[in-house]
């Protein structure tokens, strides 16, 4: 267990692992702590030093009382000042969901930390119809029953292939509640959804220097494919991936773990060799 007093106010927790070869940066989305990447850690670390966080609001990091103070620019000064902290940039850095927003804001105010982008379930900014989707997730959350929250947002972010698996999704409960030594709060789930309803990095997308990679599920609900497609379009020299099959849903990296690793080697070995 590490901690990280960082510049911006912030006693961060994070995991390291692996030895050898360049730092991968992995950001988790909405409400996530470090154990998202529980079953992509192990096999990054083989060819990385691979850094988890609990990114503000969530696991062992400070949860600041107030979500409306939680934007996606403050997230990417928290990683820029974690990286700094640890003298591990530039790293690779691969983000979901919220995550990516970090990654791209990350990516646009400091290039020096950032060796290769993977922006997975990526948008370039909020419209409206993004916003009324995450205020219908929000609401519980804002009653405080966070196990409802969940439960409103699987639909639209997993694939009716995982949802029918029930030993699955009552797994999904146990690593985000029963199981979880640091468990969401309600201040730190509406800080996220704040910064996913205000985010919009449009106008700073077109500075993102290093190789980027945006990849989406075609089946995808909470942030459809041309939300990405729009992403790629914005960042120079991007590339754009569309995930296919009944797994290929917003956490296609998730549900497809192998195809995931395939794609983000093959992307480093061909734009960052």
């Amino acid at each position: 267990m590490a901690f990280a007093d960082l510049g911006t106010g912030l006693r961060m927790h994070y995991e390291v692992r692996g030895e050898r070869g360049e730092p991968f940066l992995l950001l988790g989305g909405t409400g996530s702590d470090h154990g998202l990447w529980a079953g992509h850690a192990p096999e990054l670390a083989r060819d990385f030093r691979v850094i988890t966080p609990d990114p503000r609001g969530t696991g062992r990091t400070t949860r600041p009382p107030d979500p409306s103070t939680c934007t996606m620019r403050l997230m990417a000064e928290d990683a820029a000042s974690l990286l700094d902290h640890l003298g591990m940039g530039p790293a690779h850095v691969a983000g979901l969901s919220l995550g990516a927003a970090v990654a791209m804001e990350l990516g646009a105010a400091r290039p020096d930390l950032v060796r290769s982008l993977h922006l997975h379930g990526a948008w370039a900014r909020s419209d409206r119809w993004f916003v009324e989707m995450m205020e219908i997730m929000e609401y519980p959350a804002r009653q405080g029953d966070l196990r409802q929250f969940l439960r409103l947002a699987l639909p639209c972010i997993l694939s009716r292939t995982f949802l029918n698996d029930e030993a699955a999704v009552a797994a999904i409960f146990r690593g985000f509640f029963d199981d979880n030594p640091a468990p969401p709060s309600r201040e730190g789930v509406l800080g996220h959804v704040h910064a996913d309803k205000v985010h919009d990095a449009a106008a700073r997308l077109p500075s993102v220097k290093a190789p980027t990679l945006v990849a989406t599920g075609e089946n995808d609900i909470q942030v459809r494919p041309e939300y990405g497609r729009e992403v790629a379009d914005l960042v120079p020299g991007a590339e754009f991936l569309l995930f296919r099959g009944p797994r290929a849903s917003h956490c296609a990296l998730l549900e497809m773990p192998e195809e995931f690793l395939r794609v983000t080697r093959e992307f480093i070995a061909r734009r960052c060799g």
